[in-house]
């Protein structure tokens, strides 16, 4: 031992002191090891043999020596045994000694932060792919949204704007939304005349007319309570009393309609003012979400299918609600009797007219 230079004996005494690992070679002029010690087994460096050229015997030292200037340090070196160490060379004369020390806790560490940083890229990318397929889907929807928040808000931002937020945090918890809902009330609107007018002033002018009706439909939902369930083309369909039901859904739907038919009216398509057919009907219905890429929330029942044959049989600019709507109204509404209609798949149904 005291035939080392002080700097390899002090690593050494260190090392030991610490219950490390550490070996030595000593290298000759000719580059040929002249000794070797220390813990030479821990890093796979027994078969070493004296007298033979280092460099043959371990081929990283190929084109290290003879290195000029010294002391030089090199760190993380793979060895045999497939640890891994950080080398120290030490000019003693004419000799040069190499001196193993342990990193492969250092190695192990770095691996493991590696390791977690590509685990957290891929989620981020999951996560990316989760929001594209949201975008995709629900395009129609969301055309008045410049932007969305990155990465964990922005699919929450997507989410509530396809799902009432009751149904969005069912959904997350992975059950399945299937519920019957036995008072609601359903309508439906369209714009009248909307496909020959879009003919005539292009498609820009056709997609802002849309966002501004579906953005006031949107708005107004907020205002009264309701849940816009979709759009289909220039239609839309708003609920109310669902998911939390509600005694008054059938007014916060009526208030609901004159709002809607007042605030179209002061935008102009095609140099008209935009005018709306809306009928409304109550009663029960199912509502749940279909789909697992492209899923939807949506709602099914005779209630739904005479809603949307009212809309359909209406003038325009014409509230038209169902005999059913109307008792619940109650006298704070002074609805117009109209005379029973034939409706197609339905029969002859009683229906009245909503003023302003």
């Amino acid at each position: 031992m005291h035939g080392l230079p002080r700097e390899v004996r002090n690593w050494i005494y260190d090392f030991f002191y610490n219950e490390h690992s550490v070996a030595y070679l000593k290298i000759d002029a000719q580059l040929c090891i002249a000794a070797k010690g220390g813990s030479v087994e821990h890093y796979g460096l027994s078969s070493l043999c004296i007298g033979k050229p280092v460099a043959e015997q371990l081929e990283f030292m190929e084109g290290l020596l003879p290195c000029p200037e010294l002391p030089y340090h090199m760190a993380m070196v793979e060895l045999p045994s497939g640890r891994v160490a950080d080398l120290h060379l030490f000019a003693d004369n004419a000799s040069v000694w190499l001196l193993f020390l342990d990193a492969t806790a250092e190695r192990d560490n770095r691996q493991r932060l590696q390791q977690k940083a590509y685990e957290m890229t891929l989620l981020q990318e999951r996560e990316r792919q989760l929001n594209e397929k949201l975008q995709l889907t629900n395009e129609a929807l969301k055309q008045s949204q410049e932007g969305l928040s990155r990465e964990y808000q922005r699919a929450e931002s997507l989410l509530l704007n396809i799902l009432p937020a009751s149904i969005a945090e069912r959904l997350k918890a992975d059950e399945q939304i299937a519920d019957s809902h036995a008072d609601v009330s359903v309508l439906f609107a369209d714009i009248v005349g909307f496909t020959e007018r879009a003919r005539s002033v292009g498609a820009e002018t056709t997609l802002a007319i849309l966002n501004y009706f579906f953005k006031a439909a949107d708005l107004l939902s907020e205002q009264y309570g309701c849940e816009k369930i979709k759009t289909i083309g220039d239609c839309v369909m708003v609920v109310a009393g669902l998911p939390a039901a509600r005694s008054d859904h059938a007014e916060a739907l009526a208030h609901y309609a004159l709002e809607l038919r007042k605030a179209v009216k002061r935008e102009r398509f095609a140099g008209e003012p935009i005018r709306l057919r809306i009928g409304i009907h109550s009663g029960p219905i199912v509502a749940g979400v279909i789909g697992k890429r492209r899923f939807a929330y949506d709602l099914w029942g005779d209630t739904v299918n005479l809603a949307a044959r009212i809309q359909t049989s209406a003038e325009p600019d014409e509230i038209r609600i169902s005999d059913a709507t109307r008792k619940l109204l109650g006298p704070n509404f002074a609805c117009e009797p109209l005379a029973e209609t034939e409706l197609r798949g339905t029969g002859r149904v009683r229906m009245w007219r909503l003023p302003a």
